[in-house]
């Protein structure tokens, strides 16, 4: 299929984090579409990162959260992860994500980029950071509940593995971060 067009954008909506736009796309000889639904992050960093997806790796076990979500009625295995915000780097950003929602820390040399990804490339104009944090130490025993978080669970990588390849609860960021870093715990060896 040929390249599109990107005509203009229209702002339809917004929240304090997003843009829902309404774009106008032509394609060569045939009809365009007046409103392609996109969903813009306000804020951006380098190489279209807007969020972070932070894997805990303590004592030789993954950790995973497991918190509700309303929109599926029930819950979802996920790792820490939120949006990026202005004035940190994308790896601050993770580790402030890790704090946050777990009361977990670890030295920046112990956080280790495992690249990016595109949570849906039709949907949503931004990139996902994905972080493994290793030599985790909790700083809190007493955190503050945070939306769409859950009690901390552990997975040796074999377990984690079996959980990726059966669970239809896992959040996408999760999934990627989860196989990349079992990836590179294996080539560590």
């Amino acid at each position: 299929m040929a390249r599109y067009e990107f005509q203009k954008r229209n702002i339809i909506a917004e929240n304090s984090r997003f843009y829902i736009c309404f774009d106008e796309i032509k394609f060569p000889g045939s009809p365009g579409i007046d409103n392609f639904l996109t969903i813009k992050p306000k804020i951006c960093h380098t190489n279209q990162i807007v969020g972070v997806c932070i894997l805990p790796f303590v004592n030789n076990k993954f950790l995973l959260m497991k918190g509700w979500r309303h929109q599926f009625d029930t819950e979802i295995w996920q790792a820490p992860a939120g949006f990026v915000e202005p004035g940190e780097s994308s790896i601050e950003s993770a580790h402030r994500e890790l704090v946050e929602e777990t009361g977990l820390v670890c030295k920046s040399q112990d956080i280790i980029q495992l690249g990016s990804y595109i949570p849906d490339a039709g949907l949503i104009e931004g990139k996902i950071g994905l972080y493994l944090a290793l030599h985790c130490t909790p700083i809190t025993d007493h955190l503050e509940p945070e939306f769409g978080t859950g009690n901390l669970h552990s997975f040796n990588p074999l377990a984690l593995n079996e959980l990726l390849m059966n669970s239809c609860n896992i959040g996408g960021s999760t999934c990627i971060a989860s196989f990349r870093a079992l990836n590179y715990l294996n080539t560590q060896i």
